[in-house]
């Protein structure tokens, strides 16, 4: 069935959301054009620039190449499809270092270009909207709300439904969005059936109609004219996932998928306006989407999950290329773009463009300016008011830290960088003159977009001593004194090394890079001569094996915060000469650490 359109109001209700010709998006009033081709391992956008500022509103370059060098020039498509899929709650990048890519900000910047070319824009979402790890629930529920919200006023149609929200709990992610009011975008799993009493129950009554609606919770297939172009998509889940999820869910099961496609392709084609165009959300593997492409041609387009978080820069294609398979990668640093060509003599002719969510759809202008030219900012604004007006900073889970549970009995607590000045002076004053001394002014005073990230836990954690440890860190108020990055960031609670400076154990506790005695990184001297080498050639000096290994192990450390997304220039050769500090003469069996 397409409930979109089972009615002359269902159908009417789809057209006056998405608009006829620019289906009635957000109005940025940018003029950002994207140009670019790109590397499939790597993101080669302009790293060279002096400021990445340079790059806003500028129209990007990757490997030389322009966005959508390849489709047919100064011919507008009839339809652009915008595929996007696998968010997981990653709402916006973390603004720590720069360049880095994703973020709702950047896809409502992108998808208003190409608006602003004229082109009849459509946009779906494969699913996994929900955040696939949380440390607080209803901050996850805030986060998906968030992104549907965004969605929906990105133009969106229709969203699929993925595991991240099978495992969420599906009734409790339907009560965020779908139960509160009929609006696109609408969730698709029309294989979805509910189990009763051993037995399945049909999804329309597992997930009935809200009092009021026209739709189920869960439908099968939407339809919309986009220019003068009608567009179907139908949403199922695979068999793989299926089966994951009946595992996590008794009430949950899935009917047969050659059924479910049957009966949605003859619902589409029953419409006034057949479809000329069908997009499927498939939540399954891009090897059952290949088995479901020979299938099923009806389907021109099929958005599948990522085999992998970087996508691949082409589409597979099935059917002769008449069907194309659409991977777009993990948190929303990519977005797809299909471009409907129609033939001359019948028939359309389809591209494709991957597109990274660069630093070039950053929002131009003052903030203030910004924000009223985009409106995902202010969603983003209010989300990060809500995440401090009710507190999620202190409800972060807290547990034993690996020290407090090898020496359970010493009741080992975090004291404070300030408590170690009094006996490491040298190595305090060193550590007074770096980022980590002042790491939470980060959040405090120059985060934006949005603000007030020093009350998310989920910001906080790297900007603070301890907070997902017993006696860490709480909030400025109640434990200022592991405000930054400090000491015992990474050597752990200082209370028993105060009170038993000479104690082996404890100081092999807060060292534990270092397995065995006389083990020790590399001279600094050394450190800084790899560091000055291509990557390439950094081979080429030659380290003992335990320094390899402590190398290993302290820039494994670094990188909990330091990691590929938040921090993507981290190397620590270059890094630790900044941070490098000596620890005093330790005593007879003790791990010195230089």
């Amino acid at each position: 069935m397409t409930e979109a359109n089972t009615t002359p109001s269902g159908r009417g209700a789809v057209l006056r959301v998405l608009g006829v010709v620019a289906l009635g998006a957000i109005v940025l009033g940018l003029a950002t054009l994207g140009t670019c081709g790109w590397s499939r391992t790597t993101l080669p956008v302009n790293t060279t620039d002096k400021s990445p500022d340079d790059k806003i509103g500028k129209e990007p370059t990757i490997d030389g190449r322009p966005l959508f060098a390849d489709w047919p020039k100064g011919q507008k498509p009839d339809v652009a499809i915008v595929l996007t899929g696998q968010t997981f709650g990653f709402l916006q990048p973390c603004g720590c270092s720069r360049p880095q890519s994703g973020g709702l900000e950047r896809r409502a910047v992108f998808m208003n270009s190409l608006k602003t070319r004229g082109w009849p824009t459509i946009a779906f979402d494969l699913g996994d909207l929900y955040p696939q790890k949380t440390a607080i629930d209803d901050q996850a529920k805030m986060k998906y709300k968030l992104t549907m919200d965004a969605l929906r006023d990105m133009g969106y149609l229709a969203v699929g439904v993925g595991k991240s929200e099978f495992t969420a709990g599906l009734d409790k992610v339907l009560g965020e969005y779908a139960l509160q009011k009929e609006q696109a975008p609408y969730l698709l799993a029309g294989n979805l059936l509910g189990v009763a009493n051993g037995k399945p129950l049909p999804r329309e009554e597992k997930f009935p109609n809200p009092p009021g609606t026209t739709r189920p919770l869960i439908g099968v297939a939407e339809i919309a004219t986009v220019g003068d172009l009608p567009i179907g998509v139908v949403g199922i889940v695979g068999k793989s996932l299926g089966a994951e999820v009946e595992k996590l869910d008794s009430t949950i099961t899935f009917a047969d998928n050659g059924a479910v496609l049957k009966a949605a392709i003859t619902g589409l084609n029953a419409q006034p306006k057949k479809p000329q165009i069908n997009v499927l959300l498939y939540q399954g593997t891009s090897t059952e989407a290949g088995l479901l492409a020979a299938a099923w041609p009806q389907f021109q387009i099929i958005l599948c999950q990522a085999d992998d978080p970087e996508p691949p820069q082409f589409p597979a294609q099935a059917n002769g290329g008449k069907t194309l398979i659409i991977q777009v990668g993990h948190k929303g640093r990519y977005v797809g773009v299909v471009g409907v060509f129609k033939k001359a003599g019948g028939g359309f002719d389809l591209k494709y463009q991957l597109v990274p969510m660069s630093e070039e759809y950053v929002t131009p202008g003052s903030e203030e300016a910004a924000r009223k030219a985009n409106p995902v900012l202010s969603l983003l604004e209010a989300y990060s008011e809500h995440v401090r007006d009710r507190k999620f900073l202190t409800r972060m889970p807290k547990g034993p830290h690996p020290s407090q549970i090898q020496e359970p009995k010493l009741n080992l607590s975090f004291v404070g960088s300030e408590k170690c000045q009094n006996c490491h002076a040298a190595q305090f004053a060193k550590w007074k003159g770096t980022p980590h001394s002042h790491a939470l002014d980060a959040l405090v005073k120059i985060a934006k977009r949005p603000s007030l990230r020093n009350f998310d836990g989920e910001c906080v954690q790297c900007h603070v001593v301890g907070l997902h440890y017993k006696t860490g860190y709480e909030d400025q108020k109640e434990t200022p004194h592991l405000a930054h990055v400090g000491c015992e960031s990474c050597h752990g609670p200082g209370s028993g090394h105060m009170t038993n400076k000479d104690n082996a154990g404890l100081l092999a506790l807060q060292m534990p890079w270092a397995q065995k005695v006389g083990d020790r990184l590399p001279s600094l001297d050394v450190i800084k001569k790899i560091g000055a080498l291509p990557s390439i050639d950094r081979g080429k000096i030659p380290l003992q094996p335990q320094e390899s290994r402590l190398i290993n192990a302290v820039s494994s450390m670094c990188a909990k915060c330091h990691d590929h997304e938040n921090d993507p220039n981290f190397d620590f050769f270059t890094y630790w000469p900044k941070v490098f500090h000596t620890f005093p003469k330790a005593p007879a069996g003790g791990n010195p650490e230089k």
